[in-house]
């Protein structure tokens, strides 16, 4: 373990305030996906123009997350940690005083720059403040905060919004923001020293990360073109009233919760992550299809499919930056955790768009499915030819184990 920037809270104190850091930054826009048919109501907003807001949410977090990982690096994760509950909190209140698209489209982009913040921030602070053996457990139990503000957002809000209107449901959680900010100076403590590999500069980024990256980008659109429009979905064409459709997101989200940590206790101990990536693409593959046929079918078939697919999907974050942190160097984590999230943020920025336009399309919902389905698809092409690389690149190295294990096998 590297030189520690945490104070002795304990591990489960700092998995705890390193979820509230993860959550915080999407819960304005989670809010506004659980409230999308209050929201599309009341603006007047097209399924595409919903869709926006997460092409501009995420467009800002594509773009500040390499800054925010090289600012990670060199400032460490106490301020960027502060950052990213003061961006968020401006977020949540813009969004939650919005009258129209425009304020909204301002409130997201700070959303996006405090999601751009937080993974770099406190992956870093798992990397210094966590024994190897156990930075799973933590990585997937504050990635499960992601989910875990979708919970908040899906079970509590939707009822809230019903009683006193949208604006005040989301301006609630600006609480969650502040109490983060106040807690952040008792668990994250002065910054330590540089590390020797940041003094002799940036050091290179394994291989596995552009991989990384690259599932990173597929499943991103996948998730959030489901976060975004699987509510809608259930409410306009199954026809759930608006109570039970935002109870589809906190659906979502539990499993999600669930899963990451669930999979952060199995990917210390996993060496085949390629293989373990795949599986989570052909699960999520197998829930996408379900929500599909539910419509025209009983729709037990779409919360079966949103289990399905919080457990698989919504994992592979969680998945993904532990896989980030382990290969990564001392001195460019930050970096290389900059590198991931580009790719899943950018992800996140294309797929609600797409999956709107097929929406609003002559194809609708059932055009919208099969086009989420072929991502997972191609998930498991990229699983695939990342194992073969990998394959190649250990052969390449121990030629010697390579003959011998060829010459067994025939």
């Amino acid at each position: 373990m590297t030189s520690t920037t945490t104070r002795p809270v304990g591990v489960p104190a700092l998995a705890g305030y390193l979820a509230l850091a993860m959550g915080v930054g999407p819960l304005a826009h989670y809010s506004l996906s659980a409230l999308g048919p209050l929201v599309v109501d009341d603006l007047d907003l097209s399924a595409t123009q919903f869709g926006e807001l997460w092409l501009v949410a995420f467009g800002a977090a594509a773009v500040g997350t390499p800054v925010a990982g090289r600012l990670t690096d060199r400032l460490g994760p106490r301020r960027m940690l502060q950052w990213t509950f003061i961006t968020a909190g401006a977020a949540i209140v813009t969004v939650g005083l919005s009258g129209s698209l425009f304020t909204l489209l301002v409130g997201v982009t700070l959303a996006g720059l405090a999601v751009a913040i937080s993974n770099p921030s406190t992956n870093l602070a798992v990397a210094r403040g966590v024994d190897r053996g156990n930075q799973g457990v933590v990585i997937g139990a504050k990635q499960s905060g992601v989910q875990g503000s979708q919970v908040l957002a899906g079970l509590a809000l939707p009822g809230l919004a019903v009683a006193l209107g949208w604006r005040p449901a989301v301006l609630v959680c600006v609480v969650l923001a502040v109490l983060g900010l106040m807690a952040t100076a008792w668990v994250v403590g002065p910054e330590a020293p540089p590390s020797a590999t940041s003094e002799r500069g940036p050091a290179r980024i394994d291989a596995a990360v552009w991989w990384l990256t690259a599932y990173a980008f597929v499943v991103g659109a996948v998730i959030q073109a489901v976060n975004v429009y699987l509510p809608l979905f259930a409410h306009d064409s199954i026809g759930l009233p608006v109570g039970q459709a935002g109870l589809v997101a906190a659906v979502l989200g539990g499993t999600g919760v669930a899963a990451r940590l669930g999979w952060g206790r199995v990917i210390d101990r996993v060496e085949d992550v390629p293989l373990l990536l795949m599986g989570l693409a052909l699960l999520a593959g197998l829930g996408i299809a379900c929500c599909g046929v539910a419509a025209p079918g009983p729709d037990v078939l779409m919360w079966l499919g949103a289990v399905a697919f919080g457990f698989s999907a919504l994992a592979a974050n969680a998945v993904i930056m532990s896989s980030v942190v382990r290969s990564a160097d001392a001195g460019s984590v930050g970096r290389a955790t900059g590198r991931a999230a580009l790719g899943l943020y950018l992800g996140f920025m294309v797929g609600p768009i797409t999956f709107g336009v097929v929406v609003d399309s002559a194809s609708g919902y059932a055009g919208a499915w099969s086009y989420a389905g072929a991502l997972t698809a191609l998930l498991v092409v990229i699983t695939g030819c990342w194992s073969v690389q990998r394959r190649r690149t250990t052969e390449a190295a121990h030629p010697d184990a390579a003959l011998t294990s060829k010459g067994t096998s025939s």
